[in-house]
Order: C-alpha cells, then structure tokens, then sequence
C-alpha cells in the first residue's frame, strides 16, 4: 500500500508510488527509485512529501529472463514497439553502416531485447534510468546493441552477464546530480569529479541488488584504460581481457556520435580518429581491437590504410562531399584516386594501418588559424576554431590550454618583434570578446555555491588586462563571488573595495617588475585585513624572500592558481555543490 512520507523520512531505495507533478508537469513517474540524488534534487524543487509503496526496498536480481517465444501476446507487442522506436534513435546509417542491413541481425537483435527486457529488474532499472536521464539511457542501450552485434559478427563468445553490463554500465548516473547530467555547456573540473563517481555507484547499485558479478565488474570498469590512466580504480586493463577493451571502444564512440546535452552528435569518421590517436598514441585502447572495430562498422577515416577486396591497396581520403559508407580511395600502386562502387563490386576488406599525422596536421593547422583569426580580430572565425580545439575539454581545460597558451604565444611574439604591439593588442581584445561570449553561456549554469567574495586586481596595465580576466572568469565558474578592478592607479583603491564588499578573498596579478607596488599592498592588507587569503599571479620570485608570506598563493600561471584553489574548494566538499 501506497504512503506518503515528508521529503526528510524519505530513503535511498524507496520506490516511488504516485507521479510527482510541478506546474503541471509530470517531474517523475510512479515506480521511479529513489535515490539519494532525486532526494536531493526533490529537496531543491522545494517538493514536501511524497507518495511511495510501504514494503520492502529493491527487489534482488533475479536470473530469469523469457524467450520471445515463450513471452506473452502483450508484453511482446509493447516491447517490440518499444524496440522499433528506440532502435530508430540510434541506428543511424550514418553511425551504423550497414550493420543493419542484414534483416536475420536485425530480427536477431529483436529477440535479444525481447529476452533481457522481460526480465523486470532489469527494465525497472532501466526506466528508472531513462526517467532520470533520457539520453544517458539511450548510449546505454546504444552500446548494448553495438558490442552484442559485434560478438555475433566476429563470431566472439560472450556470456549474457557482459552483455548485462553494457546494458547497465552506465545505471550509477542515477546518483550523479541532474543538473550535471543535463548541463548545455562544459563541465567544469568539480563537475567532472562528482561524474567520475558513477561507476563505483554503478557497482554498489547492482551488487547490493544482487546482480552477476561480470554485470557488477562492468558497471566498475569501463572507464578504466590501457594504460592505467582511467577510474575509478586506475587499473592497467589485462591484454587478456578482450570482451571489455572492445566495450571500452564501443562507449566511447557511441558517447562521441550520439547526441548529448552539450554538445550535437559528432561526424562519425571524427571520432574513429579521436578512439584511432587514443589507441596508436595514448595507449588507451588495444589498437588491433580498435580496428576490428572499425572494419566492422565499415567506416574507414582519412589516412587509414586498407585493402580492397580486389587485392588493391590504398588510403582513404578526406572527402567533405563524399560519402563515408562509399569513401575516395588513393591506390597505392597507381596513384589513381577511385571512389568505391556503389554496387559493392569493390569495399575495403580490412584496414591495415592509421597514419597519425594527419590528426597532428589538422590540430596544429586549426590552431595557427585560430592565432591569425586574434590578431584579425576576426571573433566569429576566431570561436569556430576555438569550439573545435576544446571539444572534450572541461572548462578549465579551456581557460589553461586554450586563452592562457594563445595569449603567451602573442605576447612572446611581440616581444621577438614576430607582432607589432598592435597587432598583440588586437589579439587580446578578442580573447577578452571570446571570453564574453564564453561566459555568457557558462553563468547561468553555474551551481549555487557561495565559496566567498573575492576582490579581483590588475596591477599591471593594459597588458595584463586580459590575463586578470581569465583569473576572474576562473573564480567565477568555481563559485566565488568576483568584483573585478581592471586596472587601478592606487592601492587604496584595492583596500576600500575588500573592506566595502567585505571579501575574505584577494587575487591580483602582478610581476616581479611591479613587486614593489604589491610588496607595499601587502603590508597594508596585512596590517588592516590579516584574515584575507591572497592569491597572486605572476612571476614573484622575490616572494619566496617576503616575511609576510602567511596565507599567499602565488602562481606563475593558470595551472598552478587552479592548483591553489583547490584546498579553498574542498572544504566546501562535493555534497555541498548543488544546492
């Protein structure tokens, strides 16, 4: 029977009895699990008490699962309409090939959906994923499909408990909060942290409802890398473990070239290069798998090398108008440039090897653009460049590799004479525009977290406006209130604004060539503020000599102040991120 209980009696395992509405709107259905996230989420839309099954808490995995022929009327017809419509999400042509083409693998993959969605664990799960986060549950069932067509493509034995764990690797999003998981724009570095705990969330999820222990390990593991680089648990992925380094491929392809939140799906033939550079140069993923994996999909990227089913050898080429299921070929004997028949008289047998350079080439390529697009003050052109260099970058990731290097790239070559000074002013007024823009976007989805006030100072000139507006931005995303001074004439200025915003936090940006004028700030904050933690930017070498060192953190550039902020940011602690 059905009880409501106030939002504080609720527990992790609850079952949810009656659809909450707000507005109007359905926020969650009956039968959905509660967790400690949605009671979270419940605590911050302000809902008061909620409906929920007076009995026991999540029913134990179950080993039984029902053959589509054995399978009710019913129960069949609405999971073969279920099957239909979520397979038209995902199989796409142009992600798929021509896996599908075949209608025995296609009534095959039917009846393999038919089998582990009869079982109502799994599909209790399943919606409750689904509830929480549509597109999640969708590249859950997306790699599901993708590794079990795979093994009966290449003929691998697999146990149905690795096939359970594809299909429910991802169930530990359950306890990641919704905000994050639904965010339009970037993560930034705390955000990614708390993602990263999904797969120990998984694994206690499914080994406390009793799942296989494959199942468990799956949900645990497939984040993890070749070379010990991945997590939870930084494992090195055995050579002998085959079943779960194709998974590892299949996960993050399908989270490359199906939709997510932040981002529009990405060209197929791209993120095979991003999974090929991962294998051949970082030492992720087992290369020889990675192209198994390609020549079962049939999408071969530029650069790859492969043979032709008439003994020909060649290279694909880039080919924007072209079609990547029927790819240009450049022979390798002839020099003759083809494209594949249409009739499939000729394909590509196998690939045999990726020539790495041609990533190297495009990267080093989009980024010299993106430096004569500054120094233009071409913005439009400028952050097309720029969303093509941070794809997969977290926000600081940004701020650090991006606007920090191409601002010392500028600056450096004025000073050797490779800019004129107006060309590196120009430069760095559109940094501080993409910026604008950036933070436009990012601000409205930054959690409500209150780490302090913080009075942001340049003591350097124009030259070091731009660099304290990446120091402010930085504050901003990580949850401080700024009140950025752009440049100041006095330091009166700097000790009126702490004292008038009452902030418990100073950062300034100042070189050795003014350390004087900060070694005279200093005094004073000391003498009128000795709480107040400063950080400072710059190159201060003279610092290491100061006595009134006592709660300064001093960076020589974007990193180390990220670095420094740190032990600021764990106080506050995870659970304090969403509020």
């Amino acid at each position: 029977m059905p009880k409501v209980i106030k939002l504080e009696k609720l527990k992790d395992g609850n079952i949810l009895a009656k659809d909450i509405y707000i507005n109007s709107s359905v926020l969650f259905r009956t039968g959905m699990l509660i967790t400690s996230e949605l009671i979270n989420y419940l605590k911050r839309k302000k809902v008061p008490s909620v409906a929920i099954f007076d009995g026991p808490s999540i029913a134990p995995f179950r080993n039984l699962f029902t053959p589509k022929s054995l399978m009710p009327a019913h129960e069949r017809k609405e999971l073969t309409e279920r099957f239909q419509n979520e397979m038209t999400q995902i199989a796409d042509e142009l992600r798929y090939g021509r896996i599908l083409h075949s209608e025995a693998s296609y009534r095959w993959l039917h009846s393999l959906y038919l089998k582990f969605y009869s079982n109502p664990t799994v599909r209790f799960l399943l919606d409750c994923l689904k509830q929480w986060d549509p597109i999640c549950y969708i590249h859950s069932l997306d790699v599901f499909v993708l590794t079990s067509l795979y093994f009966k493509h290449v003929h691998w034995p697999v146990s149905q408990e690795f096939l359970l764990g594809c299909l429910l690797h991802d169930i530990g999003k359950l306890y990641t909060p919704i905000e994050i998981l639904l965010k339009t724009g970037k993560l930034t570095q705390r955000e990614y942290e708390k993602i990263t705990q999904h797969p120990v969330d998984g694994y206690q999820l499914l080994e406390q409802m009793k799942f296989p222990e494959e199942t468990c390990r799956i949900a645990r593991s497939h984040h993890e890398r070749l070379n010990g680089s991945g997590y939870p648990d930084h494992l090195h992925v055995k050579s002998s473990d085959r079943d779960l380094k194709l998974m590892m491929i299949v996960d993050v392809y399908s989270a490359l070239t199906l939709i997510r939140s932040y981002r529009k799906p990405m060209h197929t033939t791209k993120a095979m290069q991003i999974i090929l550079n991962d294998s051949h140069n970082n030492d992720l993923f087992d290369l020889k798998i990675c192209y198994l994996f390609i020549n079962f999909i049939h999408i071969f990227p530029p650069a790859t090398r492969v043979l032709l089913t008439n003994g020909d050898k060649g290279i694909i080429l880039a080919n924007s108008s072209g079609s990547d299921i029927l790819p240009h070929v450049k022979l390798e004997n002839s020099g003759k440039v083809i494209q594949l028949p249409s009739d499939l008289s000729v394909t590509v047998e196998t690939i045999t090897s990726w020539d790495s350079r041609e990533m190297v080439l495009q990267a080093k390529q989009t980024w010299n653009d993106y430096i004569k697009y500054l120094i233009d003050g071409d913005s439009v052109k400028a952050v097309d460049c720029l969303d093509a260099l941070s794809d997969g970058m977290r926000i600081e990731d940004v701020f650090v590799k991006l606007f920090e290097r191409s601002l010392d790239e500028v600056q450096k070559g004025w000073l050797l004479n490779r800019f004129v000074e107006a060309e590196y002013m120009v430069a760095a007024f559109t940094i501080l525009r993409l910026l604008s823009w950036k933070m436009l976007k990012i601000t409205h989805q930054l959690p409500n977290t209150e780490m302090g006030k913080i009075v942001i100072a340049n003591l350097e000139s124009f030259n070091g406006l731009t660099r304290t507006k990446l120091m402010d931005d930085l504050f901003t995303i990580s949850g401080w209130k700024t009140d950025f001074l752009p440049e100041i004439s006095e330091i009166d200025i700097v000790l009126d604004q702490i004292q008038r915003k009452q902030a418990n936090y100073l950062a300034v940006l100042c070189t050795n060539r003014h350390s004087s004028v900060l070694f005279d700030l200093l005094k004073h904050l000391r003498s009128k503020f000795p709480n107040l933690m400063i950080f400072i930017l710059g190159n201060q070498e003279k610092l290491a000599q100061n006595p009134q060192k006592n709660r300064l953190l001093v960076s020589t550039n974007l990193s180390e102040l990220i670095t420094n902020m740190k032990p600021c940011l764990s106080k506050k602690g995870a659970h304090d991120f969403y509020k």
